[in-house]
């Protein structure tokens, strides 16, 4: 039998997939409308994360770890929009 995914899984899934698709949004908004206030406002976001990515060296294994995202108004847009489905169903 399959497992049921709990609800806090169920709705992980589906913010990154709203994050996800948002972001395609802004970046095809971005494409088409170039160098325009339409990109500035959609396509163009700030990215947090580890810059540049901690390393670990032991000799006879290196680890190499950073976190980046990219935040932009379409990608919240999206999170919103998949918050307000998960929400409705």
């Amino acid at each position: 039998m399959a497992r049921q995914l709990n609800g806090a899984a169920v709705l992980l899934i589906i913010l990154i997939l709203g994050a996800l698709i948002g972001s395609v949004i802004g970046e095809i908004i971005g494409a088409l409308a170039p160098g325009g206030t339409v990109e500035a406002v959609f396509a163009k976001g700030v990215s947090p994360g580890i810059a540049p990515p901690a390393v670990l060296d032991l000799k006879v294994l290196t680890v190499t770890l950073g976190v980046t995202m990219r935040v932009n108004l379409a990608s919240v847009l999206g999170v919103a929009l998949a918050l307000w489905f998960y929400r409705r169903f």
